[in-house]
């Protein structure tokens, strides 16, 4: 029997408590991964030009086997880019595995990107217990960031796609619940055909935004 996408309460009794944050990382690349956190404010500027398509993305998973991410093409795709030393990007991850057990059998398909190193994300991930796909990168992860038109490393983001990689939006920051919950729902309204790939994104995007969808 497929499962049912999340409701709002749902997914607030996940993170109730839970304070927000945003870090971001300013990486040189004149010192490989070597990475500066800042906090900065939401004036700061993200984002110089997101691609329509979700770019090539090939990296190791927890066993040290390449996988794409276009392996998972043919279902929406929740493409969450994080690291085990940031703390919203901790935050977030009980959300995303909820996601994952409770999407339908063709809702979306959530996976990590972890922006770190192998032995400490399969430490985290063994502790934690998070079930959803993770691939790992230090310095091939932190190019393809710059694929999405960063001026600065965001941790966490999160790309929401259609089944073909389309982008319908890129959320900077933490989700929270009542976020993803209207995420969800223009998912479903996509995937049942409601609404069009067009009409979705502009749903999201006044998500990701913060503006009202209208």
């Amino acid at each position: 029997m497929a499962k049912s996408f999340l409701s709002a309460s749902s997914v607030v009794a996940i993170v109730a408590g839970l304070s927000a944050g945003l870090f971001l990382a300013n990486y040189l690349r004149d010192s490989v991964n070597k990475i500066e956190v800042h906090e900065l404010g939401a004036e700061a500027a993200l984002l110089s030009d997101i691609p329509k398509q979700l770019p090539p993305i090939t990296l190791p998973d927890l066993d040290g086997q390449s996988r794409s991410v276009s392996e998972w093409y043919g279902r929406p795709l929740i493409v969450n880019f994080w690291a085990t030393w940031c703390a919203p990007c901790r935050r977030e991850m009980p959300l995303l595995q909820l996601t994952h057990e409770m999407a339908s059998e063709n809702g979306p398909i959530v996976i990590g990107i972890a922006v770190d190193r192998l032995d400490d994300v399969r430490s985290y991930i063994a502790e934690s217990g998070y079930t959803y796909p993770i691939l790992t990168g230090q310095q091939e992860a932190l190019d393809i960031t710059e694929l999405f038109g960063f001026e600065f490393l965001g941790l966490p983001f999160t790309v929401f796609t259609t089944d073909t990689g389309d982008i319908l939006a890129v959320h900077v920051g933490e989700l929270h619940a009542a976020q993803l919950n209207q995420y969800l729902t223009a998912y479903k309204l996509l995937i049942t055909k409601e609404i069009d790939a067009a009409e979705a994104a502009r749903q999201m995007s006044a998500v990701a935004n913060g503006t009202p969808a209208g």
